[in-house]
């Protein structure tokens, strides 16, 4: 009887002679061949910057069929003509049908301008005060990007200068690089980079702005088409937070008041100094005055000129502290205001482990809803800190303020809050500590004081606009970029001056998610990743082989 080969024996001599076989070499050459060619064309049709690599796999793909067909010419005869050819010719045909089906696509959405911001913030989008202002320019503009070629940043960039484009007639933008075209960078007065020039082509006039956000981009343009800036003057001579800058080094002290003033400037207006010993009179042009952080009284002349900006429809921000100036609470009991001169701790919401630095979070319910008040200053606004903060109330119970005055709280305490008797050692006593909650900024509309008789407020005529924090520490350059400061205040400052249209264009933040996962989580993904999908596909391939058999 003869023995059966093993059939391991069986396999062996089967694959040897494939490999010894020319049909098996012009198979392989024939189906390397036909994918070099796919690929090499796909990204010869999509990616310009490896043209000259796509040639050469198209020629290398060309060269195997041609090898596939010299080596077995037969094989491919039987092939052509062959079941196998109708199948092939059939998924050749999908093949290509679904290329051209994709590339139609594709030209059909980059012709469309029509785009869709599905995140969550709307971080790609641009304000409708942003597009309103870009659709009325009746000026050329454009924005002249100063970025060397392998600055990560100009991607950034181009997306937004692109929006911007994308949304008017009269804007336009280039890139140039500030080491390869110096005689253009030169021209613009360009000698650190990167920057973006904003320039009117119709009058010429040109503006610097820097970091290209929607916010720097919309104030160069207004900037270079001539709209005024406003004037806010910070109010001097009280020992007030001022800039503390060095000249030299650029080093700024944690104390100061540099980074608000410069984002005052960001955000389109001309800050100058007032001191009312010198001018004795608020100037006719200002579109607001800031009190930051007194310390010193007013004189009586000084109380009495604020008092008359004031009275015809003044606008003023005031920042102060539980150890505020006496003349200047007084004067804004006139108008409502209760400022007391204790210290909130509040052991609800607040840093962690200094409840003297009480936490306000939209989560909690802390912010004044807008819907309410009418007053957009916190519409954006999710948490804020305040490093030892006051209370700032009405002087009356709502239902006893006059019709010609409109007290609005915007941020509040806890109930587990409290006015604290001795800031050393803080911790509630029920028998010397006021519990809260209390209101710690506020806004006060109003077309004439407190204690005047009672009237209403009639259209055209001048309104005041007041608001109020029991903090100033919370814009020095120590916290003016924690969380929500920035925006809090200087959202205060366009509620102020009527710029709504800057309060809803701030910087939006990207936000960034992450995953927690346990140790077990971890593993269970990254071993599911690993033998699940072979897995799968060997099951899958068995239930085939099971039902073809």
């Amino acid at each position: 009887m003869q023995r059966q080969p093993k059939p391991e024996e069986t396999f062996s001599s089967a694959l040897a002679a494939q490999v010894r076989s020319s049909s098996f070499w012009s198979l392989v050459a024939a189906v390397v061949g036909v994918v070099a060619v796919v690929a090499g064309g796909i990204m010869f049709v999509s990616v310009e910057e490896l043209e000259n690599f796509s040639l050469s796999i198209l020629i290398l793909g060309a060269v195997l069929l041609f090898l596939g067909l010299v080596l077995s010419p037969r094989g491919v005869a039987i092939f052509l003509v062959g079941r196998q050819a109708r199948f092939g010719t059939n998924v050749l045909i999908m093949s290509i049908a679904f290329f051209v089906i994709a590339v139609l696509v594709n030209f059909l959405l980059f012709r469309n301008p029509n785009r869709f911001d599905v995140t969550i913030t709307r971080f790609f989008s641009l304000a409708p005060q942003t597009v309103s202002v870009l659709q009325d320019l009746e000026v050329p503009i454009r924005a002249n990007a100063f970025y060397i070629e392998s600055d990560e940043a100009r991607v950034e960039a181009e997306d937004i200068l692109n929006e911007f484009e994308r949304n008017s007639n009269n804007f336009e933008y280039r890139f140039e690089d500030p080491e390869l075209n110096r005689t253009v960078a030169l021209r613009y007065g360009i000698t650190d980079y990167p920057t973006i020039v904003i320039e009117n082509l119709e009058s010429g006039a040109i503006q610097t702005v820097f970091p290209p956000n929607e916010q720097q981009l919309l104030t160069g343009i207004l900037i270079v088409t001539g709209v005024e800036r406003k004037k806010l003057y910070i109010l001097t001579g009280h020992k007030e937070r001022s800039t503390t800058r060095d000249t030299t080094t650029g080093e700024i002290e944690s104390e100061g008041f540099d980074l608000a003033l410069e984002g005052l400037l960001r955000d389109n207006y001309a800050v100058q100094a007032l001191n009312l010993l010198q001018v004795r009179e608020v100037p006719n042009d200002a579109a607001g005055v800031v009190v930051a952080g007194p310390s010193q009284n007013l004189d009586d002349a000084e109380r009495e000129a604020l008092d008359r900006y004031l009275s015809r429809g003044g606008r003023m921000a005031f920042l102060l502290d539980p150890t505020n100036p006496a003349s200047i609470a007084d004067m804004l009991t006139e108008w409502g205001f209760k400022v007391a001169n204790q210290s909130i701790a509040d052991a609800g919401s607040a840093v962690a482990g200094q409840m003297l630095t009480p936490l306000v979070q939209r989560a909690n319910g802390q912010y004044a809803p807008t819907s309410l008040s009418g007053v957009p200053i916190t519409s954006q606004i999710d948490v804020t800190f305040f490093p030892g903060v006051t209370a700032v109330e009405a002087t009356m119970l709502p239902e006893d303020i006059p019709p010609q005055l409109k007290f609005l709280p915007l941020a509040i305490t806890t109930n587990a809050s409290w006015l604290e008797a001795q800031p050393d050692n803080p911790r509630p006593d029920p028998g010397a500590d006021r519990p809260g909650p209390f209101s710690i900024a506020a806004v006060v509309e109003a077309c004439a004081k407190i204690n005047a008789p009672p009237t209403q407020c009639i259209g055209g005529q001048p309104l005041t606009k007041i608001v109020v924090f029991g903090d100033s520490d919370f814009v020095k350059n120590q916290f003016f970029t924690s969380r929500d400061n920035a925006d809090l205040f200087l959202n205060s400052i366009n509620y102020l001056t009527d710029d709504y249209q800057l309060i809803s264009i701030r910087p939006k933040v990207f936000p960034t998610r992450e995953m927690t996962l346990t140790s077990n989580q971890r593993d269970f993904i990254q071993w599911s990743s690993w033998f699940l999908p072979p897995a799968l596909m060997v099951l899958l391939g068995g239930l085939v082989w099971w039902r073809r058999r």
